[in-house]
């Protein structure tokens, strides 16, 4: 480990595991981590790799508020470096003008993370690069939903949306019950299909890779939020996403979802233009922590054979049939017991110690917003399309 360089760190929406993680590994490589979240008490107040948590406005109901807070934060704490990690950075790439010059925003262009971003508009941007998609369309009303012409089942699920929200699956025809239009967030039909799925992770400065991982999906809440991860080679699919950043000059954190089939080959389903969890796979021996400052020549890659899971997330969700295909309690049990759980450290044991403080909040809001529990714990950091 090289000793601390004092370059000052500031990571947003420190509730998250991801940016608990994320913390650690820049705490590891010498640096000053600040955090900055809407709640009380997020899981990072309690890391010891963490030097100061503000508390800021809520960024998907006072998005101006909240810009103006991080700008303030950035020039009061002499902040080096901005790392969102949720939905936020939206917000922040349409506020980039109000930080000092001197402090870099790990994120593209609003036009770009938007396009990213917005479901069916990254649709539209892989058929602008010529490339091979799942058949899709948007729709925006019962008419335009009447109007489908897919013959075989297809996902249904808002441009605006992730992993803890719902997504249908649709037979041709058949609407699913109670569906609701909202003209500022229509929905995006995508043709239905099987095969071996894999996320992937990267960090990149203007169209170059730093870092970068693929993990396989495997016990996943609903099949949609993974729970665990464990890092696989697939040269199809890293040679596909170095091409993409490239051409979209992409800075910033970013994941793509793909989906293999055996006879039609590699497709990706969708795009998540900020941090995801494929940062747990990595170590603080990986020292990608400099893939953040772009400051490394070669891709950092997690070490091979490591298997993460978020353990609270897995003793929630694992164990359920809808976690994993032919999932069983003696499999669920036997796979828990042999990957290594996030956010237990013998040097940071404070998280650990804290997790019911941190999950009050995440009960609160759901009350407050009444949502589930899954969704209350990103809702006030969502963005659906909103100017600020």
């Amino acid at each position: 480990m090289s000793g601390r360089s004092g370059k000052n760190v500031l990571i947003t929406f420190g509730r998250s595991f991801l940016t608990l993680d994320l913390a650690r590994l820049m705490n590891a490589g010498g640096h000053n981590v600040y955090i900055a979240d809407s709640v009380p008490f997020p899981i990072t107040r309690f890391s010891n790799s963490v030097q100061k948590v503000f508390r800021v406005p809520r960024p998907k109901f006072e998005p101006q508020a909240y810009a103006t807070e991080i700008a303030r934060l950035v020039r009061t704490e002499s902040i080096d470096i901005v790392i969102p990690v949720h939905e936020e950075t939206d917000i922040l790439a349409m506020a980039r003008d109000l930080f000092p010059p001197e402090c870099r925003l790990l994120l593209s262009e609003f036009e770009t993370e938007h396009r990213l971003h917005n479901k069916f508009e990254y649709q539209v941007l892989l058929d602008t690069l010529s490339l091979p998609t799942l058949k899709y369309a948007q729709v925006r009303s019962a008419a335009e939903f009447a109007a489908l012409d897919f013959d075989r089942p297809f996902a249904l699920k808002q441009v605006y949306s992730r992993g803890s929200q719902q997504v249908y699956k649709v037979d041709p025809g058949q609407m699913p019950e109670g569906l609701q239009f909202d003209p500022d967030n229509p929905w995006l039909a995508q043709e239905w299909l099987k095969g071996d799925k894999y996320c992937t992770y990267s960090v990149c400065h203007e169209g170059r890779i730093h870092a970068h991982a693929i993990y396989p999906v495997r016990y996943a809440i609903n099949g949609q939020s993974c729970l665990t991860f464990e890092p696989v080679e697939h040269s199809g699919i890293t040679d596909w996403v170095t091409k993409r950043v490239k051409e979209t000059n992409f800075t910033g954190q970013i994941g793509f979802d793909f989906i293999e089939d055996s006879e039609r080959g590699l497709f990706t389903i969708e795009c998540n233009p900020r941090a995801t969890s494929g940062i747990l796979m990595f170590e603080p021996h990986n020292r990608v922590d400099l893939a953040f400052f772009g400051e490394n020549d070669d891709v950092i890659t997690p070490d091979a054979g490591a298997r993460k899971m978020i353990g609270p997330g897995m003793l929630l969700y694992g164990w359920r049939k809808s976690s994993l295909e032919g999932n069983t309690l003696r499999g669920f049990v036997r796979d828990f017991r042999q990957t290594d759980e996030i956010i237990t450290r013998r040097d940071d044991i404070g998280p650990l110690l804290g997790i019911p403080f941190a999950l009050g909040n995440i009960v609160q809001n759901s009350m407050r917003y009444r949502v589930g529990l899954a969704e209350g714990f990103m809702h006030d950091h969502e963005w659906d399309g909103q100017s600020i």
